[in-house]
């Protein structure tokens, strides 16, 4: 298991939108930990998730850098 000073240095070098995803999961786990519904699924109308959206742009994002980098050198 890695230590705080460990992997601190390595969240820095995240993308912005990494941050937000980790950011998305941390609290997800927390509320999940605490046996907390987060009143956005308390409903029961089916909903895409907030962390499904970052993670399918974060995807879309990589596909498209790997497209250019392919394209432009």
């Amino acid at each position: 298991m890695l230590t705080t000073t460990q992997f601190v240095p390595m969240l820095r070098q995240l993308s912005h939108s990494d941050k937000l995803l980790l950011l998305n999961f941390l609290v997800s786990e927390l509320l999940r930990e605490s046996g907390i519904v987060p009143l956005s699924i308390q409903d029961d109308l089916p909903r895409q998730g907030l962390h499904d959206s970052f993670e399918a742009a974060a995807i879309l994002a990589q596909a498209l850098k790997e497209k250019q980098e392919l394209t432009h050198g």
